[in-house]
């Protein structure tokens, strides 16, 4: 075998080697995706997607409805991940509720009294989500015991079909229509009307989608 033929040997073995560990990886996480919607922490009302494990926390209700999709590794979304998904249920009374084929890549969310996104809304890498300011205004407080139960917050809401891009953030009181853009990088406090898309810190109007 002459150099050209070993080279090419070689390539053919390791592109084979490497389909072979690719689907061996996606049948792994197709498995765990079955076991993790039955005994997992979340409360799933049908199958679920995972890639990595979600950091589900807090002492509330997170709910997530049938083919949610959750990606917690760099190598299963485009854009890759810095952190895995975060839900955050902060209080006994905070609920986080997904609804169904909703999708999300490193994204965070977190509920002091509740956070809600509907049917088929997809956050882009690093999508941050908060319905709490977490501190108190009140130096004296903050930092303090009974800190968060001090600190503001107002329920979010995602209707059907939202997306939002990379790295935006939606703070707390926020409700943004069905079938809204949220551009990459946005802040967005104020509510967002249906069909609408927005973009900037803090968000201002782009266009409307009809």
């Amino acid at each position: 075998m002459d150099h050209g033929e070993s080279a090419s040997f070689w390539c053919e073995h390791i592109g084979r080697s490497f389909c072979i560990l690719m689907n061996f990886r996606a049948y792994y996480w197709a498995v765990i995706s079955r076991l993790y919607s039955k005994f997992g922490p979340l409360r799933c009302e049908g199958r679920i997607r995972i890639v990595g494990f979600p950091v589900v926390r807090g002492r509330g209700l997170v709910r997530v409805g049938t083919g949610s999709d959750f990606r917690s590794k760099s190598w299963s979304t485009a854009m890759g991940v810095l952190q895995p998904c975060v839900l955050n249920a902060l209080m006994e009374t905070s609920r986080i509720e997904i609804g169904s084929k909703c999708g999300m890549s490193g994204a965070v969310i977190c509920a002091k009294e509740s956070v809600v996104l509907g049917n088929n809304v997809q956050l882009g890498s690093g999508v941050v989500i908060s319905d709490t300011d977490f501190h108190s205004m009140d130096y004296q407080v903050r930092g303090q015991e009974g800190d968060l139960e001090a600190a503001q917050s107002a329920p979010v809401r995602l209707e059907d079909d939202c997306f939002i891009g990379a790295r935006a953030i939606i703070l707390k009181g926020v409700t943004i229509g069905a079938r809204s853009i949220v551009g990459a990088g946005a802040v967005v406090v104020r509510d967002v009307p249906a069909d609408t898309v927005v973009a900037g810190n803090p968000t201002r109007v782009i266009k409307a989608l009809v």
